[in-house]
């Protein structure tokens, strides 16, 4: 026989519990090495003689073979088993669930059980049931929408062990899951913690565990109770810990001889102000169906006992906030294949917990549960990391050096500006945290504060300041509106810290800088407003690591940040912690032991006490605790090696191991249940209760103090961790590859690219973890899938995906990857993920609001680009309606070559004046020049500037480059320095040359231009009373003129040679960032932050332009050689060229992934090349294919189109246009480009086709002419107003005889076509807007600028108003359908009547976000579709029953005209409409039958 092998001391404490969980011998983790060997020596003989019995089995032929679950403990005895239990009843698969599946029906989840057993719940007199007794409660708001995590709804389940398997299986198994799905309609998940294996006689013995139960019920919202006869398990004592919490303070005030399951129910009803309670009683007849022989499972365990548990439920009967259901029936069934008893007919019970549980969550949540908003949530989040500070003893003179930077600072020297920085772990945090403490309880301070890396996204700084400025506009009720743009709010944040300020003084207080994303140049600290634009009572606190990228630009400064060193702990500061953070655990050490332990090299740091304690406060051992003091590492990372050591040993190395990795591979922390899940292994269930509660507990000194995310306390441990676990690469690639694999089935449930997870975060990691894992052949699938990006806009997370995009490409893009790693999908890949990312940065302002239409904008693409082809495919496989988009452009590449070499952002690209030579700035302070014919890069200047370099100019053959380290740096063409001009004492951002190339002009953010004279190397004068920072300068080329444009948005124009100001012109409330003067100076472009570029004429300074086109800030704007072109740059990513005679948008680009900053002109006009550089790091050189083709260059007017028609017969579509032309463009349907028939040059105002030679058309009066020669036109006045008043809209009826006329004065005149005899005049109200005859021509819609819609009827007699509708803003557009009719407001709605019931009201259509100025039914379809055009930039196809949006084309510009809908030769529905550039639109229906 082999010899048995038991565990001894040298066996580590995992290895014995595995050992004993083998043999099914119950322990508990809690228990101590000591205490399991005894376990093992007390077994030992039982053990041997279970091997014996085993060995005798298998020897026995065609005998019984042993059962694979035999264990030293039958069933009987399971009261007292843990983790046995715990799986058992999910073992057998082949077992099948006794209980019936839950049947939806009448908006709620039933059982399928007879009328009686319903009835009796109800209070009907069934005979079998009529002892079933309800015991409702009045419901009580307990706001558990302010308790919630992550939308979680936590119910704990209580009952006795051995008698309720029944009820507890039916609840997690049936009730739940069923109540899950109705949830949904909630945005709710409802958690069950089941505690089904109880507390064992073992376990309660240990001290604390009691506690970690009734904790459990701390989490939970709501308790569901259930009892039978039996009172449960009665613990000799209750063993409360030295914690001084709630649950340890409420256990010691319990008598003796209360079981577990009272302990938990009366817990949980003394909590009853924080929960809801529902409690079940069973039927004691029960009792009567359980055979004899297991009657002893069912029945009081002694008299005491019973007595105790009639108290227990007179107390559930009595309480006022305990609803409860005595005497619910059931049925014993027999015992299941492992021995537990199955209880049966359930039905009532189970009702009457899922009824219950709805009837408070309708109560507590009557609406869907909204996500809250990234302010709020932020809030929460630095609010619980706030509250270290209660915990922070000593440093009382660092304290107050930080009380006087904010209390004392006078003194000009010391800047306002603080910057706390010490050796990590060194308490920066907790330090800062306990200053803001203090500095909020004065009443005259207001403090704004941020803990970086305490969420996800408070890495951000576009989150940091959003948060910010929220705040004080909140708080100081200032009318604002908050921006979404990072630079918006970068130049808004300093303004409204001073408006706040002249009610509070204000502290800003911004913990570890290091932290932050290195996105939009974070670490380079521009965000932060620099101390001259704080006001005298506002001050910033910050912390970083000296030395690092944060800290070098806030030391680049002009003014140099005050320093606050965190020494290391003074011994009384040790002494003073130590005995401090012990008391929280109600220990103390002597004095000699003491000192023993502050003396270790790293009791300095704060860090290493914390942990030092904690480690102090599990040891148990009073006699050997000076052995342990000496033992415990001098350093923080052997520390933590320890600790990690010591949990290897309670819970083994793997789960340890796994759990640690995971949490510190995270990338901002794991919620409970995504770590759970982590763990989980395939196959098998979660971590059990006895498993993770005391794991989580062990772990929980080293995370973060925060209920809803688990993540280290301090970033040194998880890389100590890591550095321990996974030392290289490849390791912690095997734990990234688990996180994707976890997100990806989270955000992909269906594995089919549905992508329908209704979580937010595995949306927002799965990206990030790709990267880490480097799942390249992932990353070319997920990210340009349309449903993935569709998915990620519409949980709001456009932003974030911009940014996979951009991290993506840079690693992708990086030297260290080589081309191998993409092999097979490498080159088409990256292509395509390139594509993707042009593609979603150019439509973002779209799909953030409609991201349902991102097929459609794909698609939208030229034919030949990979976005096209694959939404083609999409579209075309789901059968969606959507437009295809007759009349586009197929260009799709204007890119000629890209030049990379910079390592930062590029700040200014330019052509020589000759062409043959590109110079470049940028971020990384480097001067590059490059060919301008093959962009080959000809010498870096050496790095003479100490900070970023903000601009450059040509001066012949010499550079003028400024930076922000306040120098003006003239250069030869080789890179050697001919001169510096030293003066201004703030960061250089503008600079420019005069024509002759005598002086240069440099724009400061110390409010001054200065101009220099090159030749005597000195100021010639200062221009200043800018009254703001100035980033922009211009000097003529005639040497006449200088502009300046500073950040309150106002251009000032001086005279070049005196300095004297001209003129002053007030652009705007935004910065000018860039100006430039035409080549014959005589135009002045200036680029703003509003989104606009404004040409003004230098005669008179008159502005003749607005241009607009972009989304978002304006970089740079420059004129091309001839003066025929100018070409602006935005923070959209686009470039934009416009012709400078009629101001007409003549091209956009899209190619940057970045923010473009810089764009010009190559100098030789014919070339037409253009030359941008952007944040992506690259200049890219570009062909704008202006001469590509007439019909493709412009499809439609130079300016707005007013009116569109089309004639069927003749296949023409017919404009008008505020350029003064009508066009004729012919073959309309044949072709897919519009074909120019004609062109006659007279304005109409508006419109209508009489046939296909001849309108009658609006210009102030009412015309008609005749077109059938085109070189003599035939023009007739029909009508016109007497005096200055002019006719404002005509309609024409059905058959072309009552032409209708509204005027400016409110009357409505309809005549005769023909005759031109008047039929109807009459004064209806105000300015009439619109005109519109109904398809058969009986009735006439009229509205007027004051909110009035007048229907008139015609009748043999003449018309007569037969409805008037009132609104409360203007009708802008009206439009008949066969079946409806429709009126857009001012307000942005559009009004929908239902014309089968008399204009019954039918719905209001809400989308746009300004008012609609097209409207039209698809008529071809029955109205089935509604297509709306508007000021906001959108067109918008409804599907009117459904009041729903079917799909967006998004406008050049604001819509201009009208909607025509029609149906072509082959029965294809097709529309038209146009916008303010004056393109014309064609688009076809595809699939209009599917929406």
């Amino acid at each position: 026989m082999t010899k048995l092998q038991f565990p001894n001391d040298d066996s580590t404490k995992y290895e014995i519990q595995k050992w004993l969980k083998s043999y099914k011998i119950p322990y508990t983790p809690f228990q101590g090495k000591d205490d399991l060997l005894e376990l093992v020596r007390v077994n030992k003989k039982m053990v041997i003689q279970f091997e014996k019995d085993k060995k005798k089995a298998e020897e026995s032929s065609s005998l019984q073979s042993p059962s694979p679950s035999s264990s030293l403990f039958s069933s009987s005895s399971s009261s007292s088993s843990t983790s046995t239990s715990s799986y058992s009843s999910y073992k057998s698969k082949s077992l099948s669930s006794p209980f019936k599946k839950l049947v939806y029906k009448d908006g709620k989840f039933v059982q399928p059980i007879d009328e009686a057993q319903l009835a009796s719940v109800s209070g009907g007199k069934s005979p079998e049931l009529s002892k079933a007794i309800r015991h409702d409660k009045p419901n009580r708001k307990l706001n558990l929408i302010d308790k919630l995590v992550n939308n979680t709804l936590y119910v704990f389940v209580s009952s006795t062990f051995k008698d309720m398997y029944g009820e507890r299986d039916h609840l997690i198994k049936v009730v739940f899951p069923a109540l899950n799905v109705k949830a949904k309609s909630k945005n709710l998940h409802i958690v069950p913690i089941d505690l089904r294996w109880g507390l064992t006689k073992e376990e309660t013995t240990v001290q604390g565990q009691i506690e970690l139960c009734l904790k459990q019920i701390d989490k939970c919202q709501i308790m569901v109770a259930a009892l039978g006869s039996r009172f449960g398990w009665v613990p000799s004592e209750y063993k409360v810990s030295d914690n001084k919490d709630d649950a340890a303070t409420w256990l010691q005030s319990v008598p003796a001889g209360q079981s577990i399951t009272s302990i938990e129910v009366q817990y949980a009803l003394s909590k009853s102000a924080e929960k809801h309670c529902i409690s079940l009683l069973r039927d004691p007849e029960f009792q009567s169906s359980v055979p004899i022989l297991h009657q002893a499972s069912f029945n009081a365990e002694n008299e005491e006992s019973s007595t105790q548990l009639n108290k227990l439920k007179s107390l559930l009967t009595s309480h006022p906030h305990s609803n409860v259901l005595e005497n619910y029936p059931c049925k014993y069934s027999g015992l299941d294949r492992e021995g537990k008893p199955l209880i049966t007919n359930l039905e009532v019970f189970g009702n009457y917990v899922f009824d219950k549980l709805w009837e408070i969550i309708e109560f507590e949540f009557p609406n869907p549960i909204q996500s809250l908003d990234l302010v709020h949530q932020e809030n929460i989040y630095h609010e619980q990391f706030l509250k270290k500070s209660l915990h922070y003893y000593g440093r009382e003179s660092f304290q107050k050096k930080l009380m006087d930077h904010i209390l004392d600072n006078s003194t000009s020297s010391i800047d306002k500006i603080g910057v706390v920085y010490g050796e990590p772990g060194s308490g920066k945090s907790s330090s800062l945290a306990y200053f803001v403490d203090q500095v909020q309880k004065k009443p005259d301070w207001y403090v704004l504060y941020h803990f970086v890396g305490c969420s996800v996204d408070s890495t951000q700084v576009f989150n940091i300041l959003k948060r910010f400025s929220t705040l004080i506009v909140n708080d100081f009720k200032i009318k604002f509106e908050v921006s979404d743009n990072l630079e918006k709010l970068r130049i808004d944040f300093p303004d409204l810290i001073k408006r706040a300020s002249k009610s509070k003084k204000i502290l800003i207080v911004i913990d570890d800088l290091d932290q932050l994303t290195t996105s939009n140049q974070s670490h380079h600290m521009e965000w932060l407003p620099e101390s001259l634009d704080l006001s005298e009572k506002t001050f910033i606190l910050t912390s970083c690591d000296h030395g690092k990228e944060c800290w070098d630009h806030l030391h680049l400064r002009s003014k140099i940040p005050q320093t606050y060193s965190l020494n290391p702990l003074e011994i009384s500061d040790r002494h003073l912690i130590t005995t401090k953070t012990l008391e929280l655990y109600s220990k103390k050490l002597e004095p000699k032991l003491l000192d023993k332990l502050i003396s270790k090299t790293h009791a300095k740091f704060p860090l290493f006490i914390k942990l030092a304690c904690e480690e102090l406060r599990v040891f148990g051992t009073f006699d050997k605790l000076a052995m342990f003091i000496n033992k415990i590492p001098d350093t923080i990372n052997q520390l933590i090696i320890n600790i990690i050591s010591r949990l290897e040993e309670d819970f083994g190395k793997e789960l340890i191991k796994k759990t640690l990795c995971f949490i510190g591979l995270s990338r901002f922390g794991l919620h409970e249940s995504e770590l759970l899940n982590l763990l989980k292994e395939k196959n098998k269930p979660t971590l059990p209760f006895n498993v993770w509660a005391p794991l989580f507990n062990s772990i929980s000194p080293l995370l973060r103090d925060n209920n809803r995310i688990i993540t280290f306390f301090h970033s040194q441990i998880g890389k100590v961790i890591i550095g321990r676990y996974l030392p290289n690469e490849r390791a912690q690639i095997t734990v990234q590859n688990q996180f994707v694999d976890f997100y990806l089935s989270q955000a992909d449930p269906d594995n089919n690219k549905s992508w329908s997870g209704d979580s937010l975060k595995p949306f927002e990691e799965l990206p990030y973890h790709l990267l880490k894992s480097k799942r390249w052949d992932l990353i070319s699938n997920i990210l340009p899938d349309l449903s993935f990006i569709q998915t990620k806009f519409n949980l709001g997370l456009g932003k974030d995906l911009i940014e996979n995009y951009i991290n993506s490409l840079t690693e992708i893009q990086s030297p260290s990857l080589s081309g191998e790693r993409w092999n097979g999908y490498n080159f088409s890949s990256v292509n395509t993920v390139e594509d993707f990312s042009a593609f979603i940065q150019y439509q973002a302002h779209h799909l953030f609001k409609f991201p349902h239409i991102t097929r459609q904008q794909a698609f939208n693409l030229p034919d030949d680009s990979i976005c096209h082809q694959m939404a083609e495919k999409s579209l075309s496989s789901n059968k969606c309606t959507y437009f295809k988009w007759i009349n586009k452009l197929q260009i799709s590449d204007f890119v000629i070559s890209t030049l990379a070499g910079h390592e930062d952002f590029i700040r200014s690209v330019l052509y020589r004046e000759d062409g043959r030579f590109i110079a470049s700035c940028s971020d990384d302070k480097t001067i590059r020049i490059w060919s301008g014919e093959t962009g080959s890069l000809i010498r870096v200047f050496p790095k003479v500037h100490t900070d970023k370099i903000t601009n450059l100019h040509w001066r012949g053959n010499n550079l003028v480059t400024v930076s922000r380290d306040k120098k003006v740096i003239l250069w030869d063409e080789y890179g050697k320095v001919i001169q510096e001009f030293i003066g201004h004492t703030q960061p250089v951002w503008g600079v420019s040359v005069s024509g002759d190339g005598k002086r240069i002009v440099s724009a400061s953010w110390d409010q001054t231009c200065i101009v220099w004279d090159i030749e005597s190397k000195q100021k010639v004068f200062t221009l200043s009373k800018h009254g703001n920072k100035i980033s922009a300068c211009a000097y003529s080329r005639n040497n006449k003129y200088i502009a300046t444009g500073c950040w309150s948005g106002v251009l000032i124009i001086w005279d070049a040679k005196t300095g004297n100001q001209i003129t002053s012109i007030k652009i705007s409330d935004f910065t000018i960032l860039f100006l430039q003067f035409s080549p014959d100076d005589s135009m002045l472009c200036l680029s703003s932050v509003d989104t606009f570029t404004y040409v003004f004429e230098t005669s008179q300074w008159k502005r003749v332009a607005k241009l607009e086109g972009h989304t978002e800030a304006v970089i740079s704007s420059r004129f091309s050689g001839d003066n025929k072109l100018l070409v602006s740059c935005s923070d959209d990513k686009t470039i934009r060229i416009y012709d400078t005679k009629e101001w007409t948008q003549l091209t956009v680009m899209t190619g940057h992934s970045g923010r473009i900053i810089s764009v010009s002109f190559h100098p030789n006009s014919t070339k037409r090349k253009i030359i941008s550089g952007a944040t992506d790091k690259f200049i890219k050189v570009w062909d704008p294919k202006l001469g590509y083709s007439g019909n493709q260059a412009h499809q439609g007017h130079r300016k707005a189109v007013s009116c569109l028609e089309y004639h069927q017969a003749s296949d023409t579509l017919v404009s008008s246009s505020e350029d003064k032309t009508v066009k004729l463009w012919k073959n309309f349907t044949k072709t897919d480009l519009l074909t120019l028939q004609e062109t006659f040059n007279f304005q109409a105002d508006q419109f209508k086709l009489i046939d296909q030679t001849s309108m009658i058309y609006l210009q102030k009066g009412v015309y008609m002419v005749c077109f059938k020669d085109p070189k003599n036109l035939v023009t007739k006045l029909l009508y016109s107003e007497p005096g200055e008043t002019n006719c404002t809209t005509i309609s024409i009826s059905a058959n072309h005889n009552d032409l209708a006329i509204g005027t400016k004065l409110g009357s409505v005149v309809v005549i005769d076509r023909t005759t031109l005899k008047e039929l109807y005049r009459a004064k209806l109200g105000n300015t009439i807007l619109q005109l519109e005859y109904s398809p058969s021509g009986d009735q006439l819609a009229v509205c007027d600028g004051k909110g009035a819609l007048y229907i008139l009827t015609r009748t043999s007699k003449g018309y007569n108003t037969t409805s008037t509708f009132t609104f409360d803003q203007p009708v802008c557009s009206i439009a008949w359908g066969t079946n409806y009719f429709a009126a857009g407001t001012a307000d942005n709605f559009i009004h929908i009547y239902d014309l089968k019931r008399s204009f019954y009201y039918s719905k209001k259509l809400t989308g746009h976000v300004f008012q609609t100025k097209g409207l039209a039914f698809c008529t071809q379809l029955n109205d089935k579709y509604l297509y709306s055009a508007s000021l906001d930039k959108q067109s918008i196809l409804w599907d009117v029953e459904k009041g729903t949006i079917v799909s967006v084309f998004p406008l050049g510009s604001i819509s201009t005209s009208n909607i025509i809908f029609y149906k072509d030769n082959d029965d294809d529905i097709s529309t038209v409409l146009s916008d303010y550039t004056g393109k014309i639109h064609h688009l076809k229906l595809i699939n209009p039958q599917q929406s």
